[in-house]
Order: structure tokens, then C-alpha cells, then sequence
């Protein structure tokens, strides 16, 4: 099987200027740790990813398989929260901000893939207990990069393949 491997979290927040809506979410800098998670998954989340955050319209929204089920779940609970209308009574030209329509909390979070996903053995081995806390955050083992050596040679060991593409974490955090 083939691992993504990377280091993720940012000590460096010189990319916030790319993206002004993020900063209000990022009050600190975020710990550096390892994502190890099959590359398959981290394939799929950036397709995901991109999928929702390209789209300027609900209608370009509508024509992308991967985004409709997602945006507009969100649109129909605030239509049935709120009052707010719902996904299919919008027209095309409605503007949609992924940011402001749908928050963070939809994107796939590689802490969770790592805690999730990694071999057991490598959590068992290398895992460090997360310790934060905060409103609807969920704690996960996470592995450190002064391990990352040996991390990438116990799954060598295991058999698995070692994929490293910065591309992918860039599209998480973006």
C-alpha cells in the first residue's frame, strides 16, 4: 500500500496573506507534526477540497459531482435550522464563498487521517497523546517529525510504499 507522508502544520504564516479569510481561524501558530495516511485518502480529499473551494456560483457548484452532496446538505440544514432556502430553490448565479457558506469544519483534517488511518503499530510505537482542547475539537494521537526517520523506516518495513507530494498538504491548508 502506498503512505502519504508529510510534514504538516506551519511554523511560517507568510501564506495567510495569500488567503486573508483564513486569518481569523489561525490565532497561533499550529504544532509541525507527520501525516502518514494512505495516498489513496489524501487523493480524494484534495479532489474534494478543490471541488468546493473552485466554485464562485451555486451553478458551478452544481456541476461538480463531488461538491453538490456537501454544499448543498449544508444549504438544507440551515434552510431547516433557520428558514434560510434551501439548496435547490437558489438560482445558478448565486455567489458562493466556500468560507463564509460552509466554515472549516467540512474539510478532511490529515491530524484525524493520521490518528485514523496510520498502521496501529506505528501509532503504538511512535503516537504521542494530543493534549488541546476546544469546542468540537476531537483529540487524536499524532506522530512527531523527530521520529520521522524511523516512522518511514518501520513502514518500509511493513511493506508499504512512501509517497511525498507537497502539493497535497498545500491543498489541505489552502
Amino acid at each position: 500500500m502506498q503512505y502519504f507522508v508529510g510534514t504538516y502544520g506551519r511554523t511560517d504564516h507568510s501564506w495567510l496573506e495569500e488567503h486573508p479569510e483564513l486569518k481569523r481561524h489561525f490565532e497561533e501558530d499550529p504544532q509541525d507534526w507527520l501525516a502518514v495516511f494512505p495516498y489513496e485518502v489524501a487523493l480524494r480529499d484534495v479532489e474534494l477540497i478543490k471541488a468546493v473551494v473552485e466554485p464562485k456560483t451555486l451553478g458551478e457548484v452544481r456541476r461538480s459531482p463531488l461538491a453538490v452532496p456537501l454544499v448543498k446538505a449544508v444549504y438544507n440544514d440551515r434552510a431547516a435550522v433557520d428558514g434560510e432556502p434551501a439548496f435547490d430553490d437558489l438560482g445558478d448565479d448565486v455567489p458562493f464563498d466556500w468560507y463564509d457558506d460552509l466554515g472549516l469544519f467540512w474539510r478532511p483534517d490529515p491530524r484525524l487521517r493520521t490518528a485514523h488511518l496510520a498502521p496501529a503499530g506505528l501509532l503504538a510505537e511512535f503516537g504521542r497523546q494530543d493534549c488541546a482542547y476546544g469546542m468540537d475539537y476531537e483529540r487524536a494521537a499524532w506522530l512527531p517529525l523527530d521520529d520521522r526517520d524511523a516512522i518511514e523506516a518501520a513502514l518500509r518495513e511493513m511493506g508499504h510504499e512512501i509517497v511525498y507530494d507537497d502539493t497535497i498538504l498545500n491543498r489541505y491548508l489552502a
